[in-house]
């Protein structure tokens, strides 16, 4: 490795450990223009990021890629478990309480006067957001919900589980990617800002459903090389048992089955068993006697936040003065189906290009929405997601009201931070390719 990049590629890792370790300071957004502090911070570690994984040593032997890709990757989501949790973790601890108190989430919202002993005994009552609403979450969430709360109350506790499934599917994904550069296409996602504060520093349990979803895909490409029959079903059963899983847990992996259909082909009647894990643990909380899909229903109907695409819409062509979703959910589910049906024959590009429709098309988009795509992002090199993790940390700008006449109103110039540079990220990208395509065919 040449001195010039080894010098570039260390003062950017020391950036952008300095810069995580400094959003610990901007956590507080209760305190005014805290939140700006907090994405400058966020923005300017995205940066360091970018230049880390762009430098990374690939000239170095594979131990020492080794011994830097996870000391990196474990220091990052170190320094980011003392940062405020989210508030959802709060809903997360309430559910699992309740049910162990006997009453079934799925029935019971938070504010339900049935419940008003249980309030008193949880201090953290008032940080649950949506407490009109019902679970939203599918019957696995909810069971690991209840198992965590028996262990321990301590957000610190989901963090570590949520940080451990994350380097679990950071694990996953090296062996999707495979080859010498293995460490450094996987430093895409392994070091991504985004994603070391998703789980590790705010607490979101979406890593528990991208670490299956992850896995099923590896199945997947192990399926489409192997040669023995037996192998074939036994893997086929292997990557849908991993998708039903993870649709147990969040129903996003549901987008891609039509992929999966694709890849699996005559072996496709296996996915009957992605339907059947979540269906039997539906049967936990009493379906179909008891509508546990209702509040999702309900709250998908009206939740609108950060859309990427529907607010352009809305501001030239069609108002939406109501903010009612039914029809773009509606519209979404059909765009993913018809893409998913364009690369029939390549399931691998179907995928991504599925997950990022529904991204693109979803009413609402939290940035750790994105975290979704990242594993299939860094696997297939679309760079463009990559730009748009840095970027979402603008979303946290909502927490400052006093930049908006409205709160959760978004200004152009806010949208323009987020939207913009991934789009020209995926213009120059695209321009690129179709640069080294012409000159590949010139040099035949």
């Amino acid at each position: 490795m040449r001195r010039a990049q080894l010098v570039r590629f260390a003062i950017a890792l020391t950036g952008e450990i300095l810069c995580c370790a400094s959003l610990n300071l901007f956590d507080d957004w209760s305190r005014e223009e805290m939140p700006v502090k907090f994405v400058a911070a966020a923005m300017i570690c995205g940066i360091a990021y970018f230049i880390a994984v762009k430098e990374f040593p690939i000239g170095a032997n594979v131990r020492t890629q080794a011994a830097i890709f996870w000391s990196f990757a474990v220091v990052l989501r170190l320094i980011a478990l003392p940062l405020a949790p989210s508030d959802d973790v709060w809903r997360y601890q309430w559910e699992g309480k309740i049910q162990r108190a006997g009453f079934n989430p799925y029935v019971n919202a938070p504010d339900d006067p049935k419940l008003e002993q249980l309030r008193a005994e949880f201090p953290n009552w008032q940080k649950i957001n949506h407490r009109e609403y019902r679970a939203i979450y599918p019957p696995g969430a909810e069971l690991i919900f209840r198992a965590l709360s028996v262990i321990s109350d301590r957000p610190l506790f989901y963090k570590f589980l949520f940080a451990a499934a994350d380097l679990a599917t950071i694990a996953v994904l090296l062996r999707l990617l495979g080859g010498t550069n293995r460490y450094a296409n996987a430093a895409w996602y392994a070091w991504n800002p985004l994603v070391v504060y998703s789980f590790a520093g705010a607490a979101h349990f979406d890593s528990l459903m991208i670490l299956p979803m992850t896995a099923g895909i590896l199945f997947l490409t192990r399926f489409e090389i192997e040669t023995d029959s037996r192998r074939k079903w036994l893997l086929a059963v292997a990557a849908s048992a991993a998708f039903g899983v993870a649709i147990s847990i969040k129903l996003v992996p549901v987008l891609l089955l039509l992929s999966c259909v694709f890849a699996l082909r005559l072996r496709a009647i296996t996915l009957v068993v992605s339907a059947a894990i979540p269906a039997l643990l539906n049967l936990c909380y009493g379906y179909p006697k008891i509508p546990i899909w209702e509040s999702l229903r309900r709250f998908a109907y009206v939740t609108r936040l950060n859309d990427l695409f529907w607010w352009l819409i809305e501001d030239t062509l069609r108002p939406n003065p109501y903010q009612k979703n039914y029809h773009y959910n509606v519209t979404l589910i059909i765009c993913v189906a018809v893409v998913s049906l364009l690369f029939w024959r390549n399931w691998k590009r179907g995928m991504i290009w599925a997950l990022g429709i529904a991204l693109i098309l979803s009413p609402v988009l939290h940035p750790w929405y994105c975290t979704w795509i990242l594993p299939l992002a860094a696997w297939r090199r679309s760079y463009a997601w990559l730009v748009l993790s840095v970027t979402l940390f603008a979303y946290f700008l909502f927490w400052n009201e006093r930049l908006f006449a409205l709160p959760w109103h978004a200004e152009p110039w806010m949208r323009a931070i987020i939207i913009v540079p991934p789009v020209v990220a995926a213009v120059l990208f695209g321009i690129t390719q179709r640069t080294r395509r012409a000159q590949r065919q010139e040099t035949l």
